[in-house]
């Protein structure tokens, strides 16, 4: 008789040798008091050498999930405590020719390369003609890693509301895309200091009398504004103070430029920056339109700029912050901008304005 068959005609459905041991020995045992023939004590003998095999190897896999679970616990720990390796890079190291530079810095002529993020907008962008990296930030960026010693500068595509987490996962080393300094993005990066300003840019037809807010008959005036942006809320609130008789939702950017073409709207207003490069670069878009040159923004509309790196940097960042008070001494910024097609008067600031703190 096997066991299995001694152990169902006791009335059980199954056999469990983990929790009913107990039973399967003592069963064995009372037919073992019969005298059973040999075959049945040879069965005795496999079954118990296999539930001694089980019992060790039972000890055993406890024993490697224990050692596994060990080693994922202080895994994550020194993860979670590892952020402060990268943070050495606040401390100064020797340069070749003997300057004291930050170690960032000296990583970086090493590497020969700066990586910064961009979206691929006007600011920061990969030329499809030339392949360059073209742009206002980019051009400044670009010289002021050749001032610094760096050989090049690379720029990486990455969508703008991913550049904050791929600086801060190393992926690049400074973010160059005409970003606002923000009071919850600077909790999050450590921001240089201001590279220029840029506010709201006022579109008019060439032969209107409109040149700045001042200019509109509140009888009369239209004004046109893409839904959204922070330029919504300043011509709605035109038309409360009664300075305008209406505020129009136009639609895109290319659509408002085309309504005010065909004399739709009066004025257009939105990104002084992005309306300059198209007067450069795609002048048939604004044909027959202009800049108002009177037009001034207020503390709401008025954008700071400025580069960032990850926190800890500061001390690189420094070292970029003041190359870039040098190439606004030198003139460089201003040529800058003109060669962008961008008016020096609307974006550039000095170097007693470069400090900014935004508001909570």
């Amino acid at each position: 008789m096997c066991v299995l068959k001694l152990y169902k005609n006791q009335g059980y459905d199954k056999l469990n040798l983990q929790v009913n041991i107990k039973k399967i020995l003592k069963l064995i045992a009372k037919e073992h008091s019969k005298k059973l023939e040999a075959p049945f004590s040879f069965s005795f003998f496999l079954i118990k050498r296999k539930v001694g095999i089980y019992m060790k190897m039972k000890k055993f896999l406890k024993s490697i999930a224990l050692i596994m679970s060990i080693v994922m616990v202080f895994a994550l720990l020194t993860a979670c405590g590892g952020g402060k390796a990268d943070e050495g890079s606040t401390d100064k190291a020797t340069g070749d020719n003997g300057e004291e530079v930050s170690e960032t810095l000296q990583k970086l002529r090493k590497k020969g390369v700066l990586k910064v993020g961009s979206s691929g907008d006007i600011y920061a962008y990969i030329d499809k003609d030339t392949g360059e990296f073209s742009g206002i930030d980019a051009v400044i960026i670009k010289e002021a890693a050749r001032r610094l010693g760096i050989d090049k500068v690379e720029m990486e595509l990455i969508p703008f509301s991913e550049l904050i987490l791929n600086l801060n996962s190393g992926n690049i080393d400074m973010i160059t895309d005409g970003m606002y300094i923000k009071a919850d993005r600077a909790k999050q990066i450590c921001y240089g200091e201001v590279w220029y300003t840029q506010g709201g840019g006022l579109v008019v037809p060439e032969k209107s009398d409109v040149n700045g807010v001042e200019d509109f008959d509140p009888a009369k005036t239209t004004v046109g504004y893409t839904t959204g942006t922070i330029w919504q809320g300043i011509v709605e609130q035109w038309e409360k103070d009664g300075k305008i008789k209406k505020a129009v939702a136009t639609g895109d950017q290319t659509e408002s430029l085309i309504a005010l073409q065909y004399g739709k709207i009066d004025a257009f207003l939105t990104d002084s920056t992005v309306v300059e490069d198209l007067f450069k670069n795609s002048p048939d878009t604004v044909k027959g339109l202009r800049l108002c040159d009177n037009f001034t923004d207020t503390d709401d509309t008025l954008g700071h700029i400025a580069p960032s790196v990850k926190k800890g940097d500061d001390a690189f960042m420094k070292e970029v912050n003041d190359v870039i008070v040098e190439m606004r001494n030198d003139g460089f910024l201003e040529k800058a901008f003109k060669e962008c097609g961008l008016d020096p008067k609307l974006h550039m600031i000095t170097n007693e304005e470069r400090v900014y703190e935004p508001k909570e």
